[in-house]
């Protein structure tokens, strides 16, 4: 399946800034999340797209609630598009 267009870039784009306002380093987020660091960094490069699960656990970590985390990731769509 294509992926959906501007999804990847704009989740990394919100799931790097969270985590640089709260201060965490790519290390302590994948171990928050239960994650590979480097997965972190596919993600925030918008190389990967996320598994639900993987979201539910980043979201956990960021203290960020997953409504909250997908609004921010929409919003970003829509200015990575122009709107």
């Amino acid at each position: 399946m294509e992926a959906y267009p501007d999804l990847n870039e704009a989740l990394g784009r919100v799931l790097k800034r969270r985590r640089e306002a709260l201060g965490l380093s790519k290390r302590y987020l994948a171990k928050l999340a239960r994650l590979e660091r480097v997965y972190i960094i596919q993600l925030e490069r918008g190389d990967k797209c996320p598994t639900l699960n993987a979201v539910f656990y980043l979201c956990d970590a960021l203290e960020i609630t997953r409504s909250e985390f997908m609004t921010k990731v929409e919003s970003e769509m829509k200015l990575l598009r122009g709107e």
